[in-house]
């Protein structure tokens, strides 16, 4: 893959979109933007979108019960916002609801690529 097709054209702008975040997802996820990677929020929740739609793997995510949502305001791509509204046209998931689908799998494969990164050190120093 060239280098080039990791940045974004300008026209692949971001724009303002207030979304309700999961409370358990959003604070998990804003660790992972503050201690672990170079990235802002709205970079790591972009970067989830891209994965969910780029696997092809988007389905209803219902809000689990007893979960509070947190209002907040991110800094999406045009491109993953105009993809998700096509989702939503065909399916009738909410932007909501599929951009909560996209950090609870991201933060799944991290949370267990860092588990086993961990597992694998401790073994070597043994």
């Amino acid at each position: 893959m060239l280098e080039q097709y990791r940045l974004y054209l300008k026209a692949n702008y971001t724009m303002q979109k207030s979304v309700n975040l999961d409370d358990r997802l959003y604070t998990r996820i804003k660790e992972i933007a503050d201690y672990d990677l170079d990235a802002s929020l709205s970079d790591l929740v972009n970067v989830c979108i891209e994965e969910m739609l780029l696997k092809g793997r988007v389905f209803y995510y219902p809000k689990p019960y007893g979960e509070i949502a947190l209002y907040r305001s991110l800094m999406l791509r045009k491109d993953n916002l105009r993809r998700l509204e096509e989702i939503k046209n065909i399916r009738g998931f909410s932007i909501t609801r599929m951009i909560n689908l996209a950090i609870k799998e991201f933060i799944t494969r991290y949370d267990n690529e860092n588990k086993q990164n961990i597992q694998s050190k401790n073994i070597k120093n043994l």
